[in-house]
């Protein structure tokens, strides 16, 4: 047997109407029900909000308030007469030289006011503080890339493991069937007093060994399959009934290995190296930000407020008047003059985090080049580990043959018969193994290389 079809359906206790999913399929449902791209896109989203929160900073700063009181008891309280010093105030007030007065005033007030500040000039901060929530949208936006990928690499890493183990599993079903045809063998043999009951037993084993394999890869497949459903968005309790997969047995093609080395492309594609550009970008606005407040602040504003005060006599209401208006501009420039003590060190310290983000994006850059060479290494050798694992389950399903032919002629021991099944099946799972990890080395090769 050269070719070995991955159409095998495993119901493992399923309903025959659950549904089943290609490969692409399922790399669908991931794009649109994964969680991890879900929280991904609430990044994006909350560093939307940052962004134009920061832009706000460029409007005018609007604040008012409002004070009111009453008093238990007036706060004016006095009896006397009024002195020759009142005519200071006004001619209207000489009357009142002489005349007594009692004077119980004053027990309310309230006061309006409000400003308006427009900043002029910051050092820059109102203008690098927009600019630095925007390369966080965008490095929010490039981890939600690189989520995408990483959560598509792990989807087709779990469906291709969940392949191997339907391969084993079918695998395991053609042993089963072999076995009960050599046991039945055995036993006639056993009637015709050719063997002994040892050989009956020997088979007996085998099949238990192969019944406790079962097993295994029937829990792995339950495993498996709940998953690679959480991955792309399935209940638990759902994926258990409803879920499955439909395996397919894609290509195995030689990758060309007079292609251009990964080494001489440039990572400048790769997420992870353009975060890390984000970085040296945020840095040098750090810089700059610090510097920034170095700088002398100017705003200019508004400001008015109204006062009433209530209680006032009417004879007081003649002379004073219980509401007032008024209004002003102002003009505000700080220089920090002694923050350039401890500043000059801050932005030391700034330029010095932007110089380690150059090194850390040059090491990355190395370190994705190496990335993709072993990407590309690891698709060659997993396209030789199928070639090697071809060559060995043809031999081994000749052995296999051979030695079945020889046992039914007596010219073989059982012996050689079991260990023939033994390394028959060893080679069809080695060879399911080889495919699997195929096609996870060279979805991982594309990850790392388009």
């Amino acid at each position: 047997m050269k070719r070995y079809i991955f159409y095998i359906f495993v119901l493992l206790g399923m309903s025959a109407s659950a549904q089943k999913l290609t490969l692409e399929q399922c790399l669908e449902r991931a794009r649109q029900n994964n969680h991890e791209l879900r929280n991904a896109a609430f990044e994006i989203e909350a560093a939307s909000e940052q962004r134009k929160e920061a832009f706000t900073n460029y409007f005018p700063r609007i604040s008012a308030s409002v004070l009111a009181f009453k008093l238990f008891d007036e706060m004016v309280k006095s009896e006397g007469t009024y002195p020759q010093e009142i005519m200071a105030l006004g001619q209207q007030f000489s009357p009142l030289v002489g005349l007594p007065f009692s004077v119980s005033e004053f027990d309310r007030a309230y006061s309006l006011s409000a400003t308006l500040v427009q900043p002029v000039f910051q050092g820059g901060q109102i203008v690098y503080g927009n600019k630095l929530a925007k390369l966080q949208e965008d490095v929010s936006t490039l981890k939600q890339q690189l989520t995408e990928k990483e959560v598509l690499q792990k989807v087709t890493e779990c469906y291709w493991q969940l392949a191997q183990v339907r391969y084993n599993l079918s695998t395991i079903e053609a042993a089963e069937k072999q076995l009960d045809a050599v046991m039945t063998q055995v036993e006639n043999f056993l009637k015709a007093g050719v063997t002994t009951r040892n050989s009956v037993l020997q088979v007996r084993l085998r099949q238990q060994e192969i019944s406790s394999d079962r097993l295994k890869l029937e829990n792995a497949d339950h495993v498996l399959r709940l998953l690679l459903a959480q991955q792309i968005g399935i209940e638990p309790a759902e994926a258990d009934k409803n879920f499955d997969i439909v395996l397919e047995d894609k290509p195995i093609l030689q990758p060309i290995e007079a292609g251009e080395s990964p080494l001489t492309l440039s990572p400048d594609h790769r997420e992870e190296l353009q975060m890390l550009g984000k970085a040296v970008d945020a840095q040098a606005l750090q810089v700059k930000m610090e510097r920034g407040k170095l700088l002398p602040h100017l705003a200019v504003g508004l400001g008015g407020y109204h006062t009433g005060i209530g209680g006032f006599s009417d004879n007081v209401k003649t002379y004073i008047k219980s509401h007032k208006n008024n209004g002003l501009v102002f003009g505000t420039l700080s220089i920090p003059l002694s923050d350039w003590w401890g500043g000059n060190y801050a932005m030391k310290r700034q330029k010095i985090k932007l110089a380690q983000a150059v090194e850390e994006r040059e090491n990355a850059r190395q370190m994705l080049q190496i990335d993709a060479e072993r990407a590309w290494t690891n698709l060659q050798e997993a396209y030789k580990q199928t070639q090697i694992a071809q060559a060995s389950l043809d031999e081994a399903a000749e052995n296999l043959r051979m030695t079945t032919d020889q046992y039914r002629m007596s010219t073989c021991t059982l012996t050689d018969l079991l260990d023939a099944e033994t390394l028959n099946r060893r080679a069809q799972n080695d060879l399911a193994q080889a495919k699997a990890n195929y096609q996870i080395a060279l979805a991982d090769y594309h990850r790392k290389t388009q």
